[in-house]
């Protein structure tokens, strides 16, 4: 006989979450308790016995007591096991942290490694017809382990003449396995063949021209992995950009770079750096420090509202609630957060017609508040950001007006620098740029965050979305995100540091490859980091650079010589440096544009939130 309705008991199924057992479970099976367990009794037994009776009979001259040693036996005992319990919750409570901490590092070296790889081929992509062959053709040689016939593909693409490409190919083979007659022999042949085409190729590609030298002279990439020169002025490019409120102001190399910045860091490398103090009073210098900390501040604060901002507007799109046409990539900054703003309040009103609407579900109701939370959250962050760089900028456009004086009555010029001890004058330090444990916990835990919130893996998919134009948004705001990740570390907004990070050579990364798993793309990293060259040469001549042409001092031939002398600065650019043409105009950029000014999060988005929230849990 069938059961009614009434009394059929309902069955239910749910996940019980034990992580906490399990983590205890893990940490009770690290423990080999045999071991621990002898250890104990052999510290409680011999070792305290004999100690014992060796150390009392020393001090008092007579053998201890048996309830004596019995204390001393238990006390050993019962501390060993207490230890040993200790440990056992410790790595089953907190101790799973670090496990947790070196997964986070982990991911993001993954994730990061696979973003780089495709940043490359959307540097590819940008170009059109013989630059794409010449550009795929240089990403293709700064590889170590190329084949001769990888560079004879790669040279036959750059040149689009398969008998110079063979020729490389054969040249290559020849100086691989040491044969230099051979070598000399394609050398003297080629080398009118090879000038011309070099001196057309210049033309359209001189980066191409120079490699093709480079390689046909035997100069290749082999020392490639002791580092490859970064992109000038990158971190420039990406501060202007956080700065304007304008990612297009950067480039996909850019985002490059900044990726292979954080990767590097994230995986030990230590940049030297090259900074000047200035003992004494020297009021000149300290005013231009004390502005540059004050941009610096700016352009963080510029660089939260703005990146939340753009964030949004992505989000609002890619959840379904608008149009793409509505909020497209590359708006100007005012005019999006108008769109946003109405867009924010046109789904506001949509919530509350779908409470009304007996027919919609549980679980579009919570979709829909997932995103008005989302969305109001991303849009209180850019309040807050923009906030601040108001702010900040009020104090920034004080100190440069007593910046401004100062030019003025200093004449021009505080002095000359001269090499040896004194009171006053400019001290060179030498430092390293880095991160610490706790900091790269820190900058791994921002990035999985961003990650997450903008569902960024390391395919090209996931990462650039279906269009190249949408996909170099997205990219750009990343390449912000891992700036703002950085600075409270490095204060990578400061003048000096850009500077240094500029001077050095990235970490080569040519062996990456998407089939690598995470630990071998993390072990990439770190032995890159030990091998790559740390000279600090080139840091010196933009160390002479600043001085003159930023601080507006005069660098003598005994200072010239002390900087190539100690730092390996090739002296024909130093000179060169010290006796280029001043400007006459001011040293720092000028603020030009207004931070936004946004409104606060409206009362109907939140009043909206908390009507949907409500209506879910009573649905639940």
């Amino acid at each position: 006989m069938a059961l009614s309705n009434s009394k059929t008991k309902r069955i239910t199924i749910d996940r019980e979450n034990n992580e906490q057992s399990r983590r205890l479970k893990r940490s009770v099976n690290k423990v080999r308790w045999s071991h621990a367990l002898m250890q104990i009794f052999w510290t409680a037994g011999p070792v305290t016995t004999i100690g014992l009776i060796g150390g009392y009979y020393i001090g008092y001259g007579t053998m201890p007591s048996i309830q004596l040693l019995i204390y001393f036996v238990s006390f050993t005992v019962f501390s060993g096991i207490i230890g040993l319990i200790a440990k056992v919750v410790y790595d089953g409570t907190r101790g799973h942290l670090k496990e947790q901490t070196e997964r986070d590092i982990l991911t993001v070296t993954d994730t990061l490694s696979d973003l780089i790889l495709v940043s490359r081929d959307y540097v590819v992509q940008g170009y059109e017809g013989e630059a794409r062959q010449q550009e795929a053709a240089l990403q293709l040689l700064r590889r170590v382990d190329l084949t001769p016939y990888g560079v004879t593909i790669a040279f036959t693409d750059m040149t689009g003449n398969r008998e110079i490409g063979e020729i490389m190919g054969q040249i290559f083979t020849y100086r691989r396995i040491g044969l230099q007659t051979k070598v000399q022999e394609l050398y003297s042949a080629h080398q009118s063949q090879i000038d011309e085409i070099a001196t057309e190729l210049a033309k359209s590609s001189p980066k191409a021209a120079k490699e093709l030298k480079l390689w046909f002279k035997g100069g290749s990439s082999g020392r490639l992995k002791y580092g490859v020169p970064r992109e000038p002025l990158f971190l420039q490019r990406v501060m202007a950009a956080i700065e304007n409120n304008n990612p297009f102001l950067m480039t996909f190399r850019d985002v490059e770079e900044m990726m292979i910045l954080a990767f590097e860091l994230i995986n030990g490398r230590e940049i030297p750096t090259l900074i000047f103090s200035y003992p004494g009073n020297w009021k000149y210098a300290s005013v231009l420090d004390e502005m540059e900390k004050k941009r610096s501040r700016y352009r963080v604060a510029q660089a939260r509202g703005g990146n939340r901002i753009r964030a949004l507007a992505s989000y609002l799109t890619e959840s379904g609630f608008t149009a793409a046409d509505e909020l497209p990539e590359g708006l100007e900054m005012n005019e999006l957060v108008k769109k946003i703003s109405k867009v924010m309040d046109r789904l506001a009103i949509q919530s509350r017609e779908m409470l009304l609407d007996k027919q919609i579900g549980t679980k579009e109701l919570q979709k829909l508040s997932i995103v008005l939370k989302n969305s109001t959250e991303l849009y209180k962050m850019a309040y807050d950001g923009y906030k601040e760089s108001a702010r900040r900028r009020n104090e920034l456009i004080k100190t440069m007006e007593k910046w401004e004086k100062i030019i003025l009555d200093s004449g021009g010029s505080p002095g000359t620098v001269k090499v040896g001890s004194g009171k006053r004058g400019i001290r060179i330090k030498e430092s390293i740029i880095s991160l610490n444990d706790q900091q790269r916990l820190e900058v791994c835990k921002h990035l999985i965050w961003y990650f997450e919130k903008e569902d960024i893996k390391g395919d090209r998919n996931s990462l650039f979305s279906a269009t190249y134009d949408k996909g170099g948004m997205l990219a750009r705001r990343l390449a912000i995100e891992i700036a703002v990740a950085l600075e409270p570390h490095i204060q990578l907004s400061k003048p000096e540091i850009q500077r240094n990070i500029n001077a050095t050579k990235a970490i080569y990364l040519g062996n990456l490859s998407p089939d690598l798993s995470a630990v071998q793309k993390q072990e990439i990293g770190k032995q890159m980091a030990r091998e790559v060259d740390n000279g600090l040469g080139l840091a010196a001549i933009r160390l002479a650079d600043t001085l003159v042409h930023t601080y507006r001092v005069e660098l003598n031939d005994e200072a010239i010589e002390f900087l190539h002398h100690h730092y390996k600065a090739n002296l024909k650019v130093l000179r060169r440096v010290v006796n280029r043409k001043k400007t006459t105009g001011p040293s720092i950029p000028i603020l030009v544009d207004t931070p936004l000014s946004l409104k606060e999060p409206k009362a109907i988005w939140k009043k909206s939130l908390e009507e949907v929230r409500k209506t879910v849990s009573k649905k639940a």
